[in-house]
This record gives structure tokens, C-alpha cells and sequence, in this order.
């Protein structure tokens, strides 16, 4: 863990989830360069994998991961153990395989992993949690359980109509009401009529607010850097740096979302299956 994270806050940091509702969207290179970018504005940040199944942030950023949280469980390593410190100041809690494990612990597991995770997490300024795509049980628990949710996604039509979904059914089965929209692989004309489709929609048939929080450009030289396991910088031109530094930006200076249910404490409960105010996604309809 950085130097800076070891000072510790009294009160839990905010929380944003990165969500989308379809894959390769570039959700999570745009979850790295927000922690990136807000290390540069001074905070101590946490980046958590959240992707329990297909983890990625680790492979996206070069470094080798040295553990998991089911270690932890196990008994094998403290949750700071497994805690990796990118070149660039943030710090990841990798996610990893077998992971689904964790809504099946004992009382006494729950407990034990739940100070440990409330403990680290009071060591930042931010977390961001970047989830897996799509609308299954797990997203559902982390991005719920956040102060503030971002849903990223391109003009693609089934992009589209796959994070409506998500808006959908967060919205409707976990009571959240506001989401920050990025949107990726667009110029502005681009990004502002993707942007108005899905506000039309949802203004037809949700009781939610979307706030447009900037667009990215589609710009080859991403998959350069993914290749390379680099941040973007290392191989873009200033202009393609100005337009993503804009959209990061945006993001990091909406003010959190206060509202009933939401909190790092139930974040980590709810990940954990503590919570007994949620049915089952299965009891209930989209």
C-alpha cells in the first residue's frame, strides 16, 4: 500500500461503480485512468475489481496481482496483503476467480472480512468499483451499494440498449435514481444523440435522472496502450489526453449521490450477503 494510504480516515471514502450492460465498452480502461486521474488530484485511491468471474484490472495495468480476497477467507493472507500499489500511486484490490463463494460464508467469515474491508477502506479518499457488465446478481450488489453510479457505453445500438437495462433494473429492484453517463467511441455529435436516446427512453418509462458527464473519442491508440498494459499518456498526442482528462474530470467533480441504502458499510454487507432488505433478483421482475 502507498505511503499516503496508510493515513487513516475516520469516516468511510465515497464510492463510484463503473457499470455497463454489455462488454467492451471500455469500462474498465476508463475505471483505471479515473483512479489514475484522481491520484493526480491528490487522493488516496482505492480500485476495486469487482469483476468476480472475469477480473481484468490487474491484466489491464501490468501487475501481478498476489492474491485474492478468497485467501483471505481462508485464512491465508490479511486483506492488505493482497493489495497492489499501481507506478502511478492508486492502489487495486484485485478481484480473481471462485469469488462467488463469499455469499456463502460462515457468520464468523462475514465478520472477519467485513472489519478488514471496512478498516482498509477508511485508509482513502475514493473508491471506485469497477463491476462486471451485464445485470447479474453481483453487479447488482456493488453498484447498488454505491454513493454514486457510472454507466458507460458507445453508440452501439446493442450498447445502448444494454445499459438501458441496467439503468432499468437498478432502478427498479435496488431504488437507485441517479446515474452519471459516459459515453465511448464518440465525437460530441455522436455521444449528445446516444446520450438523448437513452434520456428518451428513460424519461418514457423511469423515475430516474441522467447526468451526461462527457464522451471519449474513438482513438486507435487505446488498444495500443492496452496491449502494452499502459496508461493512455504514454502514447497519445495532448489533444486525445485533453478530451479523456475533460470526461475524468466531469466525473470526479460530480458531488456524491446521498441516499437511503448506500455507503461503503452496506456496500461491503451486501457484497457479503448480510443484507436482508433485497429479495433475490429471481423474486422480483424487470
Amino acid at each position: 500500500m502507498s505511503e499516503a494510504s496508510k493515513l487513516v480516515r475516520k469516516n468511510p471514502p465515497p464510492a463510484i461503480a463503473i457499470g455497463s450492460g454489455k462488454g467492451g465498452v471500455g469500462k474498465t480502461f476508463l475505471s483505471v485512468h479515473l483512479a489514475d486521474r484522481a491520484v493526480q488530484q491528490g487522493k488516496r485511491v482505492l480500485l476495486v475489481d469487482a469483476d468476480l468471474g472475469l477480473a481484468n484490472v490487474d491484466v489491464m495495468l501490468g501487475i501481478t496481482a498476489p492474491g485474492n480476497i478468497q485467501q483471505v477467507v481462508d485464512g491465508q493472507a490479511q486483506l492488505s496483503d493482497i493489495v497492489v500499489t499501481h507506478r502511478n500511486g492508486f492502489d487495486v484490490l484485485p478481484g480473481g476467480s471462485g469469488l462467488h463463494e463469499l455469499t456463502h460464508l460462515s457468520a464468523m467469515q462475514q465478520r472477519l472480512l467485513l472489519d478488514e474491508m471496512n478498516a482498509l477502506t477508511c485508509n482513502y479518499d475514493l473508491v471506485l468499483i469497477d463491476t462486471a457488465a451485464g445485470i447479474g446478481e453481483n453487479v447488482l450488489y456493488f453498484t447498488s451499494c454505491a454513493e454514486s453510479v457510472l454507466i458507460v457505453l458507445t453508440p452501439d445500438p446493442t450498447s445502448l440498449t444494454d445499459a438501458y437495462a441496467l439503468i432499468k433494473v437498478l432502478s427498479r429492484q435496488r431504488d437507485v435514481g441517479k446515474f452519471m453517463v459516459a459515453i465511448n467511441q464518440a465525437d460530441e455529435v455522436q455521444a449528445q444523440i446516444t446520450f438523448r436516446r437513452l434520456l428518451s427512453v428513460a424519461d418514457r418509462y423511469l423515475d430516474v435522472v441522467l447526468d451526461f458527464v462527457g464522451f471519449m473519442p474513438e482513438y486507435n491508440k487505446v488498444r495500443a496502450a492496452i496491449q502494452s498494459q499502459q496508461l493512455l499518456h504514454n502514447f497519445s498526442d495532448s489533444s486525445r489526453i485533453d478530451s479523456l482528462n475533460q470526461l475524468l474530470d466531469s466525473i470526479l467533480a460530480q458531488p456524491p449521490c446521498v441516499r437511503s441504502g448506500a455507503g461503503m458499510q452496506l456496500f461491503w454487507q451486501r457484497a457479503l450477503g448480510n443484507d436482508l432488505g433485497y429479495q433475490s433478483q429471481t423474486d422480483l421482475a424487470v
